[in-house]
C-alpha cells in the first residue's frame, strides 16, 4: 500500500468521524440573561457598577456564522448614585459547535448606549461596542444554560453633559460586562 492510498484513507475515515460529531443547529437562539456591568472612566479613576438583564436574538446562517441583535439596560441605584444605562448592539457571533454539550462562541457588536443620572439630570445617546464570549451548555435541542459570557464594552457617553452623579468619567468609558442566563432555541437548519 502507497503513501497515498493510506492518507486518502485517513482523509475518509476521518470525514466520516467528523460528520457524525455535528451537533443540530438551531436557526433562531433567543436568550435571556443577568448582566452586570462595571463602567470604567477611560484613565481608570472613577467607576460603577450596574446590575440588569440583557436579551437577545442570535439568526444562525451555518454552524458557525450568526448574527446577534443584543439589547440591555442597567442600573447603579446605590445611596447618592442613580445613574441608568441601555444598550443596543448588533454583529456576527462565531460559534464551535464540535461537542454535544457545550457550544463556545465569540461575538463583536456595534451600535448605542443611551444613559441618564437623576430624575432631573439630562440623557444621552452615543456609540457603543461590544466584543468578548461565552459558553453555553446545551441541556437538549430547545435549552440551554449560559454560565458564562464576558465582554470588553466600550461607551462613548459625555458624562460632563449628563451632570449629576456621573461626572469625572469623560467622553469614553472602558466597561465589563459580564451574563449568564438561559437560551432557548427554535428551527434547524
Amino acid at each position: 500500500m502507497n503513501a497515498s492510498t493510506l492518507l486518502m484513507g485517513v482523509f475518509l475515515v476521518s470525514g466520516a468521524v467528523l460528520s457524525a460529531q455535528e451537533t443540530d443547529v438551531p436557526r433562531y437562539e433567543i436568550g435571556l440573561n443577568y448582566s452586570w456591568l462595571h463602567v470604567n472612566s477611560s484613565n481608570f479613576d472613577y467607576q460603577r457598577t450596574g446590575n440588569g438583564g440583557s436579551g437577545y436574538i442570535t439568526y444562525n446562517f451555518t454552524n458557525i456564522f450568526g448574527l446577534v441583535a443584543d439589547f440591555g439596560g442597567y442600573a447603579n441605584t446605590r445611596t447618592g448614585i442613580d445613574d441608568k444605562a441601555l444598550t443596543y448592539m448588533f454583529g456576527p457571533r462565531f460559534s464551535l459547535r464540535h461537542w454535544e454539550k457545550w457550544t463556545p462562541y465569540m461575538q463583536f457588536l456595534f451600535g448605542g448606549a443611551y444613559a441618564w443620572s437623576g430624575p432631573n439630570s439630562g440623557t444621552q445617546s452615543s456609540f457603543a461596542t461590544a466584543s468578548g464570549g461565552g459558553l453555553d451548555y446545551n441541556f437538549n435541542k430547545r435549552i440551554s444554560f449560559k454560565p458564562i459570557q464576558v465582554e470588553y464594552v466600550m461607551t462613548q457617553l459625555n458624562s460632563a453633559a449628563l451632570g449629576g452623579s456621573t461626572k469625572g468619567f469623560g467622553n469614553h468609558q472602558n466597561d465589563v460586562r459580564y451574563s449568564a442566563g438561559v437560551v432557548f432555541k427554535f428551527g434547524q437548519q
